[in-house]
C-alpha cells in the first residue's frame, strides 16, 4: 500500500470537507514552496502570540480572587498594567505578522498571475481559437483577485485564530474539566450545521460566478459587437438578452448572500446557546463552591474569547469553499493542453533566408500542408496564391514558428528551429496579419509597438513607406491622435497601411503579408508593392494572397493547393528585371 505524502493528504481532506479538488489545491500550493521555511516561522510566532491569551486569563483570575478581595491597590495597578503591556505586544506583533502574510500572499498571486498570462502565450492555436476570450480573461482577473483578498485574510486570521483555539481549550480544560465537557456536547452540533451551509454556500457560489462571468462577456459583446448589433437592427434582442443575464446573475448573488447570512446566523446561534449553558452550569459551580469567582470569570472570558475564535475559523471555511470554487477554474486553465514550444538558445544573425522542408501540418484529424518545400532567400520576393481556406495563413505561423509542423522541419539560414533563439529570428521578421490589431492607443504607439525605442524619424519613415504618412498628417493630431479600441476610427485600408508601417519600422530582413490587399484598392496596392522592393535595407517578401493582382508585383509564385505548394510557370527575364530595378 503506497504512502500518501503530506500536502497530498491535506488535499484529499479538504475535498472531503468541500473545498474543493486536491489538483486544485495542489496547483496553488506550489506557488508558497519558496515561503515553506517563512510560514512555518509565522505559525510559531502566531501560535506565541495567540499563547498571550492564557497570562492574560491568569491575570485576570488573580486580580478577581486575591487584588479586589484583599484590597491590594498597588497590586491591581499592577496586574492591569500587565494586562496592558501584554495587549500592546499582541497588537504590534499581530500588525508585523499581517504584513508578512500581505507579503508572501500578493507575492504568490502576483506570481501566479504572471505564469497565467505566460501560459496564455504558449496556448496552443486551436485551443485559443476555441476558448470563449470574454470569459477567460474575468476567470484569470476575477478568480486571482477573490484568491488575493480570501486567502491573505484567511492567513493572517485563521491560524491565529486555530492557534488561540488551541491555547485557551488547555487552559479551560485546566480552569473546569466538567465545563469543557459539557461545551464538548455541543461541537457535533456545531460541525454538523458548518458542514450543511458550507455545501450551501459552495454550490451557490459557484452559480454566482458563472452567472458573473456571463454578465462580464455580455458587457464585452455590447461594446465590440455595437456596430453589428445596430446594422443587424438587433438592439431590442440583444438588450432582452442582456437583461435575462442581469436578473440571473441578481437572482444568484441573492442565494450566495442568504447562504453566507444563513452560515453566520447558524453558527452564532449555536455558540450563543453554548454560551448560555455554560454561564447557567458554571454559576452554578461558583454557588456550590466547586470553583472561585475569578475562576469562573476568566474561564468565562476565555469561552468567549474561544467562541470568537471558533466563529473565526467557522467563517473563514466559507472563504476556503470560495478559494476552492476559483482554484478549481485556475487550476483548470493551467491543466490546458500548450503548444509544443521551440527550445533553442542559439543566437542567429540572419541573412533573411528561411525555408520549410517536407512539413506536414493538420488541425486535429483535418490536413492542411502535405510535404510542402519552400525556399524563400534573401532579397526575393515571392507570392503564394490559393483560394480562401486553402491553409496560407498557417504556413505563414509555421514559418514564424507560431505552429510547430508535425513532420518536417523549418529552417533559418539553414539552422533548424529548434536549435536557434527563435525570439531573436522573429525580431528580424515583419508580418502583417489579414487582421490587424491595435490598441486604444495614439498612431504613434501602435506603429512602434514592439520597438520602443524608436526615434520619431524612423516611425515616419516606416509610415512613409506604408503609404500612411499622407493620411496620418490629415488627422486632427497627426501622429498624436488616438484611433480606438481595435483602430475602429481609422478605415479598414488605414488600418492595413499602419500595420505595414509597424511591420517595416523593425527593417526586417523578411516580410511577411497575409492578404495585403484586404480593405485597398488597385492604386494602393501597386503603390505599396512598388514601395517595398525600394526600401534601403530591402527585405525578402513573401505574399500570401487569393487576389491574383500580387503575382504583377513579384519573381515568383506559388500556388498552394490540396495543402501541396506548386510552382507557377516562371516570368521572363525582362519582366524580372523591370520588377527588381
Amino acid at each position: 500500500m503506497s504512502s500518501v505524502g503530506p500536502i497530498h493528504a491535506q488535499a484529499l481532506w479538504l475535498e472531503r470537507l468541500g473545498f474543493g479538488r486536491p489538483a486544485a489545491w495542489r496547483y496553488f500550493a506550489r506557488y508558497f514552496r519558496s515561503h515553506r521555511r517563512g510560514l512555518a516561522l509565522y505559525a510559531v510566532a502566531a501560535a506565541t502570540v495567540a499563547a498571550a491569551m492564557v497570562p492574560i486569563l491568569l491575570i485576570v483570575r488573580l486580580a478577581i480572587d486575591r487584588a479586589i478581595p484583599q484590597a491590594d491597590a498597588r497590586l491591581l495597578i499592577g496586574l492591569g498594567a500587565a494586562i496592558l503591556l501584554l495587549r500592546l505586544a499582541t497588537a504590534v506583533a499581530t500588525l508585523v505578522l499581517r504584513r508578512y502574510v500581505l507579503r508572501v500572499t500578493k507575492g504568490a498571486i502576483g506570481t501566479m498571475r504572471s505564469d497565467l498570462i505566460a501560459k496564455l502565450y504558449r496556448m496552443e492555436d486551436m485551443t485559443r481559437t476555441h476558448t470563449d476570450i470574454d470569459r477567460l480573461q474575468t476567470e484569470i482577473v476575477q478568480d486571482t483577485e477573490r484568491l488575493d483578498v480570501l486567502l491573505g485574510g484567511m492567513l493572517s486570521s485563521l491560524l491565529p485564530a486555530a492557534c488561540t483555539t488551541a491555547a485557551l481549550l488547555v487552559l479551560l480544560l485546566l480552569t473546569s474539566w466538567s465545563l469543557v465537557l459539557i461545551a464538548a456536547v455541543a461541537t457535533p452540533i456545531v460541525w454538523s450545521v458548518a458542514r450543511f451551509t458550507q455545501q450551501r454556500v459552495g454550490r451557490d457560489l459557484a452559480v454566482f460566478q458563472d452567472d458573473f462571468r456571463r454578465f462580464n462577456s455580455g458587457v464585452s459583446f455590447v461594446l465590440r459587437q455595437m456596430d453589428l448589433t445596430r446594422t443587424q437592427a438587433a438592439e431590442r434582442e440583444e438588450v432582452a438578452r442582456q437583461q435575462a443575464i442581469v436578473r440571473d446573475l441578481a437572482q444568484s448573488g441573492v442565494r450566495m448572500a442568504w447562504s453566507f447570512a444563513l452560515h453566520g446566523q447558524l453558527q452564532g446561534a449555536v455558540v450563543g446557546m453554548l454560551g448560555i449553558g455554560l454561564l447557567i452550569a458554571g454559576g452554578l459551580e461558583v454557588m456550590y463552591g466547586l470553583m472561585t469567582l475569578g475562576q469562573f470569570l476568566a474561564f468565562y472570558l476565555g469561552a468567549g474569547i474561544l467562541s470568537g475564535s471558533a466563529l473565526t475559523l467557522t467563517e473563514g471555511t466559507t472563504g476556503i469553499v470560495a478559494a476552492g470554487v476559483s482554484l478549481g477554474k485556475l487550476a483548470a486553465l493551467d491543466a490546458q493542453p500548450m503548444a509544443i514550444p521551440y527550445g533553442g538558445t542559439r543566437p542567429i544573425e540572419f541573412s533573411g533566408r528561411i525555408a520549410l522542408c517536407a512539413v506536414h501540418f493538420a488541425y486535429g484529424d483535418t490536413p492542411v500542408l502535405r510535404g510542402v518545400d519552400f525556399d524563400l532567400a534573401p532579397g526575393q520576393h515571392v507570392a503564394i496564391v490559393g483560394s480562401n481556406g486553402s491553409g496560407k495563413t498557417t504556413l505563414l505561423k509555421v514559418l514564424l514558428g507560431i505552429l510547430r509542423p508535425d513532420a518536417g522541419v523549418a529552417l533559418a539560414d539553414f539552422e533548424p528551429y529548434d536549435q536557434i533563439d527563435l525570439e531573436q529570428l522573429r525580431r528580424r521578421i515583419g508580418m502583417v496579419t489579414q487582421r490587424s490589431t491595435f490598441f486604444h492607443s495614439t498612431v504613434r504607439a501602435n506603429i512602434a509597438y514592439g520597438e520602443p525605442g524608436a526615434s520619431e524619424e524612423a516611425v515616419i519613415a516606416a509610415a512613409r513607406a506604408s503609404c500612411a504618412h499622407e493620411f496620418i498628417c490629415e488627422l486632427p493630431r497627426g501622429y498624436d491622435t488616438l484611433i480606438g479600441d481595435a483602430g475602429m476610427t481609422l478605415s479598414g485600408g488605414e488600418c492595413q497601411r499602419i500595420a505595414l508601417a509597424r511591420a517595416l519600422l523593425r527593417r526586417p530582413r523578411v516580410l511577411l503579408l497575409d492578404e495585403p490587399t484586404n480593405h485597398l484598392d488597385a492604386a494602393a496596392v501597386g503603390q505599396i508593392l512598388s514601395n517595398l522592393p525600394r526600401l534601403a535595407d530591402s527585405p525578402a517578401i513573401l505574399v500570401v494572397s487569393h487576389d491574383p493582382r500580387v503575382v504583377g508585383f513579384v519573381e515568383r509564385t506559388y500556388h498552394l493547393r490540396d495543402g501541396k505548394l506548386q510552382p507557377a510557370a516562371p516570368k521572363s527575364a525582362d519582366r524580372v528585371l523591370a520588377l527588381t530595378s
